[in-house]
């Protein structure tokens, strides 16, 4: 058994004729700040986890040392680092999947008795005793990934498609009911809707247009008039055009009475 810095190192097989194998480091898992999901004395921490080992293959491994309560992996050692790992992947209809990289694994045994036994492993032999190696691996495994991901069964498809719309259903029909009766939710909000305690305005062409008059009304209320300088410019010339405009609309009514006028004295 050899051991560096505190941790026990211990080769990893995938087949039992293996001679250049990855190395594992162990040691039981202590931390100063407590966390209840990795408790003290029965957690066994481990670094340097491939990317294509799972969670069942490493109970399957260390149940030889005692009863296994759950195995979590993270990205690096740390309190939130297993939530990062495995965010987004409980959702419905969610394809995220954990990192496919190298990573820390955490083992949580039933007993404290089960961490010696653990640590006095002299491999972990990811086969089972006919020589299969138990997890997937090469070209096999990347199959699997992709049914997995992408590929979905119909009945499997349609029984979570009908257990997101009853949830969602049920939120909606609550929403209803808080908007009905105006009762504030535990944060103290209340949900407002067109059957509360204000209804608002009916939803019509005619008042939509009317409110879309007033709002134009109030808008140009508002409007400074010859406030800017290219306010000021522009009204000027405005005047200018009105006035050359008026001066020939009167030079023609001038031109019409000339015409029409009856008594000439010359």
């Amino acid at each position: 058994m050899v051991e560096l810095e505190g941790y026990v190192v211990v080769p990893l097989r995938t087949t039992p004729q293996a001679k250049y194998c990855h190395s594992v480091y162990m040691r039981e898992h202590f931390i100063r700040l407590m966390d209840p999901n990795k408790p003290k004395g029965r957690t066994l921490f481990l670094l340097n986890i491939p990317p294509y080992v799972t969670e069942d293959s490493l109970k399957t491994v260390f149940g030889r040392a005692g009863t296994i309560e759950a195995v979590e992996f993270a990205a690096k050692p740390g309190k939130e680092e297993t939530i990062k790992w495995y965010e987004g992947t409980g959702e419905p209809f969610s394809t995220t999947r954990p990192p496919f990289s190298f990573k820390v694994a955490y083992v949580v045994f039933q007993k404290s008795s089960s961490i010696g036994k653990a640590l006095a492993l002299k491999s972990i032999d990811l086969f089972n005793s006919s020589g299969e190696c138990i997890v997937q691996t090469g070209m096999q495994l990347w199959h699997e990934e992709y049914e997995g991901s992408y590929l979905m069964e119909t009945r499997k498809a349609k029984l979570q498609i009908n257990k997101y719309m009853a949830g969602y259903d049920k939120r909606e029909r609550a929403a209803a009911k808080a908007a009905k009766t105006g009762e504030a939710d535990a944060d103290g909000w209340v949900t407002v809707g067109k059957e509360g305690r204000n209804a608002g305005f009916e939803q019509k062409a005619s008042v939509i247009g009317r409110l879309e008059q007033k709002v134009a009304r109030d808008h140009k209320s508002k409007e400074l008039k010859n406030f800017y300088t290219f306010q000021i410019r522009e009204s000027k010339m405005q005047n200018i055009v009105e006035m050359r405009k008026k001066f020939e609309e009167d030079k023609q009514k001038i031109a019409l009475l000339k015409q029409s006028r009856r008594f000439k004295p010359f």
